[in-house]
């Protein structure tokens, strides 16, 4: 196939002949060979021709003249053969170019050298070497020296590392009609080989369009097959088988089950599948043991999904037992997750219908990525040939637990009555009366203020008590009690019952003790105050009552007219001086004085 790539040419003087390949290297090929002849054709006319003295023209402006002579002709030829190979052309560019060739750029100077560069992927070359080749017109294809290069020119290598080349290639003889065709050549032989008997590679086609349908109870799977295919003319329905597979949704391939068909459709029953599950299915077409010809199967058709018939969901399913050909019988079964939790499933085995049932531990759990959990456990084989049928069932194993009554016991709660004795309260109960008088009690009684929880309430424990006296209760204030009882630890044990219905009430209001003394205190003043006030109050209605009597010292009679009737005045003088008499009760107060 190289030798029909598009050549790299760098004279772009003739777009045609860039343009195509083997047909434009025909044309290229068929314009020199004319161009030939004309040169032999004028040679023989100088010959025998009289020499005319005009200078010549060079070979080179000869040649292209006549190429522009016949260029129209060159071109109706070419935009021919471009309309022959189009329906080809496309199928052979359709193949990937590979990255040397992608990479490879070639210049000249049109005069003594030709530069080519090229780059390759370093993990090629790990494997292979490649060597560039140049081939001019229909000449021999020659190797050409390369060697490695810094310089990234070749074009972008569209590998992540490259290796890049860089080629010299000395040449003088340029022209328009050479046609120069480049191409890599691994440095040994590459390629295989294989013979094919076609009755031997035979691959039928795939199964299309299945479908699943539910009759009765049980589902049927169809396909078809295009055996009238121009492919495969002579391949007839006996030839064939199909291998049908399915699985559950949430298992894999490796699981799957399968089952072969001559035929469609493939009758899937009920007992190969489990209830309420979600199931796919593929089909392929096989080559039928008695045919005449061997091959490999086909593709695999599309999936299908469908729904198996609905079933009791909390039921153990999908029992399978696998033995591995030595000493074990390894059965796996499948349970929905919420039923584990309330139910226990063992497996039980019997080695022969008649032979005692056992029951196989350990029992391993593992959690599937739906709803269901998968249970396995393994059977013991001690001797496989003389017992080769098992009976294997799995149901709920019987599980309890030994509960003794003596120690579990549970007293019903109390009932719990306040009273108040005097200037206290006391807490009473009752409890049920119990078969056995003899059984002692322990109670816990709880009481807390309103504002406090249960909590940080004060507790007391009490033995065969049913009245316990409060202590000292703040007045004025909702407190809340309760009582439980439970046996006393011994002999007879148990749990605390239930706590007793909370009591409630209000203790009275009571005058706090240290009120009193300042009270009293209070009151001792006030008694001082009033007494001090009434003392003075009475001392100066005393005095105003005395200046109310009649005093002769005061009496302008005696002052004036009776100076002979009355004493001297010295007399009267003399009282007058000293400060009037006071009692115990002098005033602290002046205003009341005046």
């Amino acid at each position: 196939m190289a030798a029909w790539r598009r050549p790299h040419r760098t004279d772009t003087s003739l777009p045609l002949s860039a343009s195509v390949s083997r047909p434009a290297a025909q044309i290229n090929r068929k314009l020199g060979a004319h161009c030939c002849r004309r040169l032999r054709e004028e040679a023989a006319c100088r010959t025998h021709a009289p020499h005319r003295g005009a200078e010549e023209p060079s070979l080179e402006r000869r040649i292209t003249g006549w190429l522009r002579a016949d260029r129209e002709m060159a071109l109706t030829w070419g935009l021919l053969l471009l309309a022959l190979q189009a329906p080809w052309g496309q199928w052979v560019t359709g193949a990937e170019e590979t990255i040397p060739l992608k990479t490879l750029r070639c210049y000249n100077n049109y005069t003594s050298r030709i530069v080519c560069r090229w780059a390759d992927t370093e993990d090629a070359l790990r494997l292979l070497n490649l060597t560039l080749h140049r081939r001019v017109n229909g000449d021999l294809p020659q190797p050409v020296s390369c060697e490695l290069s810094e310089d990234m020119s070749s074009g972008d290598c569209p590998a992540h590392q490259c290796v890049h080349r860089k080629c010299l290639i000395p040449y003088q003889e340029f022209a328009l009609a050479d046609h120069d065709y480049y191409f890599f050549q691994p440095d040994r032989p590459l390629g295989i080989q294989l013979l094919v008997p076609l009755t031997q590679h035979v691959q039928p086609p795939p199964p299309k369009d299945p479908q699943i349908s539910k009759t009765g109870d049980h589902f049927l799977l169809t396909w078809s097959v295009a055996l009238g295919d121009p492919q495969t003319p002579w391949l007839s329905q006996g030839d064939l088988e199909f291998e049908v597979v399915y699985r559950r949704l949430s298992d894999s391939w490796e699981e799957a089950t399968s089952l072969y068909s001559r035929s469609s459709p493939a009758v899937l029953g009920a007992e190969l599948l489990v209830p309420g599950s979600t199931y796919v299915a593929r089909v392929r077409t096989r080559l039928a043991p008695s045919s005449r010809f061997s091959g490999r199967p086909s593709r695999w058709s599309p999936e299908i999904l469908w729904d198996s018939q609905p079933g009791d969901e909390a039921q153990p399913r999908n029992l399978q037992c696998v033995f591995d050909g030595a000493h074990t019988l390894g059965c796996s079964w499948e349970v929905r997750s919420p039923v584990t939790s309330s139910v226990s499933f063992g497996l039980f085995y019997a080695s022969s219908p008649e032979a005692q049932e056992e029951e196989c531990a350990p029992v391993l759990k593992e959690e599937l990525s739906g709803l269901y959990t998968r249970l396995r456990c393994q059977i013991p084989v001690p001797n496989p040939g003389a017992r080769g049928l098992y009976v294997v069932s799995v149901r709920p194993r019987r599980e309890g637990r030994f509960i003794k009554s003596s120690d579990n016991i549970q007293m019903e709660r109390p009932t719990l009555k306040v009273t108040k004795d005097g200037d206290s309260y006391s807490l009473r109960w009752q409890v049920e009366k119990m078969y056995y008088t003899h059984l002692g009690q322990t109670f816990e009684v709880q009481y807390r203020r309103d504002a406090e929880k249960w909590e940080d309430s004060k507790r007391e424990t009490l033995q065969n008590a049913h009245s316990m006296a409060l202590p000292a209760l703040e007045p004025s204030t909702q407190y809340w009690a309760r009582v439980r009882v439970r046996p006393t630890p011994g002999v007879y044990n148990g749990i605390w019952s239930e706590w007793s219905e909370a009591a409630s009430w209000t203790t009275e209001w009571v005058l706090p003790t240290w009120v009193l003394p300042i009270v009293l205190v209070l009151v001792t003043l006030l008694l001082l105050l009033a007494l001090r006030f009434c003392g003075v109050y009475g001392y100066r209605l005393n005095r105003k009552w005395k200046e109310k009597i009649p005093n002769p010292g005061k009496s302008h009679l005696f002052q004036n007219g009776g100076a002979g009737l009355g004493p001297p005045p010295s007399l009267w003088a003399a009282p007058s001086r000293s400060p009037p008499a006071q009692g115990p009760w002098d005033s602290q107060f002046p205003e009341l004085e005046r």
